[in-house]
């Protein structure tokens, strides 16, 4: 898949955020955000998807396993995690616009994953590591609970 993963440690494991979108929408960018909150690379810019039987997990192409690309820097390194549980997939093709988002999944490989669309904010990368953090934390990843928090 063309996206960019990275992975919070949680109190229940490793989860992995799915970044998608064409080529310069800013997955490497986001990437690098979350990374400087405390994820970890999983894959830059190719992710491979599985379903390991029990659950979806990513993993990057060898070819490119711990090395994320930064426009205007070139190639870094990163230590790189390996066949971590897939919770959300981040569309940055489509912009939010709801206050509340309707809840959305997507389905790969037969497992409907949450899907989030590209926030506008400053504080998008913090939401989206609070949402993985908190998901995880109540055990809300599972398939029967897909999609975004809504509102109050």
């Amino acid at each position: 898949m063309h996206a960019s993963t990275v992975a919070f440690e949680t109190p229940t494991g490793w989860h992995a955020v799915v970044l998608t979108g064409r080529s310069g929408a800013g997955k490497s960018e986001l990437a690098l955000e979350l990374m400087a909150m405390g994820a970890r690379l999983v894959a830059d810019d190719q992710t491979r998807l599985m379903f390991d039987g029990t659950t979806l997990v990513a993993d990057a192409p060898a070819s490119i396993r711990g090395m994320i690309e930064m426009r205007g820097m070139g190639l870094l390194h990163a230590a790189p995690l390996s066949l971590v549980r897939v919770s959300v997939l981040v569309n940055l093709e489509l912009t939010e616009t709801a206050r509340f988002p309707q809840c959305r999944s997507t389905c790969i490989l037969g497992v409907q994953v949450p899907t989030l669309h590209k926030v506008e904010s400053r504080a998008f990368a913090a939401a989206l590591r609070q949402y993985v953090l908190h998901r995880s934390w109540l055990g809300q990843d599972d398939p029967e609970m897909t999609g975004a928090p809504r509102g109050m």
